[in-house]
C-alpha cells in the first residue's frame, strides 16, 4: 500500500469551475472584438497580397531609374565630369565599385583611351580654347607621354583661363567666377543634367579653399597645384579628369551660346 499524499489535498477546489466561467465572460467581448477586428481587415489583406507582385515590380523599377542619378552622384564625387550617354552596364559598374577610381580607370583601358582622345580633339577645335591652346596642347603632349605630373599643372592653369573666359568674371577670386558657371548650368536636357551635377561636384571639390598647413587633400585641388604645394603623384586618370573638367566647361560656354543664339532667333520673329 502507496503513503503517497496529494500535495492538493486539503484544498477546496469546488469554486473553480465558477471562476473559470466568469473569466470566460469576461474575456468573451475581447474576443469578439478581435475576430470583429480580423474581419474587417481580412479585405485589405487580401487587396494587399494581391498587389504585392505590383508594388514590388514598381519599387525595382523605381530603382532602376534611380541608378543613373546614383551614378552620376558618384562621378560627381570623384571629380570626373561627365555628359555622355550612360549604358546600363556602365551605371552597374559605376554604382557597384567599391573604389570608383579603379572602376574610372578600368573603363578608360577597356575603351582604350577613346572617348577621352575624342574629347581632347572637341576640346582643341574650341573657338574658346584658341588664346590657350599652346599650353594645353603642351598639357596634353604631357599627359600621352606619361609625364601626368607636369599635364596636371598645366591643365590647372588653363582651367583658371578659361574659368575666367566662360564665367565672364576676370577677377582672381574663385568663388564669383564658378557662381557665374553654376548659374549657366539650367537646362533639363539629360545629358545636360549630368553634365550639371558632375561638374557642379567637381568644381566644388577642385576650388575648395584648403589650409597648407593640413595634409593634401585626396582628390585634385586647384590651390595646393597652382601654389605648387601638391607632392602627391599624378596619374593619368588625375589627367583625363582635368581633360572632361576643361571640356565641360567651354559646353556650358557653347550652351550659353545656343540659347542666346536662339533667344535672337526668337526675338526676331
Amino acid at each position: 500500500m502507496s503513503d503517497f499524499t496529494s500535495p492538493w489535498q486539503g484544498y477546496d477546489f469546488s469554486g473553480l469551475g465558477a471562476l473559470l466561467s466568469q473569466m470566460q465572460e469576461f474575456t468573451r467581448p475581447v474576443m469578439e472584438a478581435v475576430q470583429s477586428i480580423q474581419s474587417a481587415l481580412q479585405p485589405i489583406v487580401e487587396v494587399i497580397e494581391q498587389y504585392k507582385p505590383k508594388v514590388a515590380e514598381i519599387g525595382q523599377a523605381l530603382l532602376q531609374a534611380t541608378r543613373p542619378l546614383s551614378a552620376i552622384r558618384k562621378m560627381g564625387e570623384a571629380q570626373f565630369a561627365f555628359w555622355d550617354y550612360m549604358t546600363d552596364e556602365f551605371v552597374d559598374a559605376i554604382v557597384g565599385a567599391e573604389n570608383i577610381n579603379k572602376t574610372l580607370r578600368e573603363q578608360l583601358i577597356w575603351d582604350r583611351f577613346s572617348a577621352v582622345n575624342k574629347t581632347i580633339d572637341k576640346t582643341l577645335s574650341s573657338a574658346v580654347m584658341q588664346k590657350h591652346k599652346r599650353l594645353y596642347s603642351q598639357s596634353v603632349n604631357a599627359f600621352c607621354n606619361g609625364d601626368s605630373d607636369l599635364a596636371v599643372t598645366g591643365f590647372t592653369s588653363v582651367f583658371d583661363g578659361l574659368l575666367a573666359d566662360t564665367s565672364g568674371n576676370p577677377t582672381s577670386r574663385l568663388g564669383p567666377r564658378i557662381n557665374a558657371i553654376k548659374q549657366k548650368l539650367d537646362n533639363d536636357e539629360y545629358a545636360t543634367i549630368t553634365l550639371a551635377m558632375t561638374l557642379e561636384k567637381t568644381l566644388d571639390s577642385f576650388s575648395a579653399p584648403s589650409d597648407f598647413k593640413g595634409k593634401e587633400p585626396k582628390g585634385l585641388n586647384r590651390h595646393w597645384i597652382a601654389h605648387g604645394r601638391s607632392t602627391r603623384k599624378k596619374t593619368k586618370l588625375d589627367c583625363v579628369k582635368m581633360i572632361n573638367l576643361i571640356y565641360g566647361l567651354l559646353l556650358i560656354g557653347d550652351l550659353e551660346s545656343t540659347a542666346s543664339s536662339n533667344s535672337s532667333c526668337e526675338n526676331g520673329v
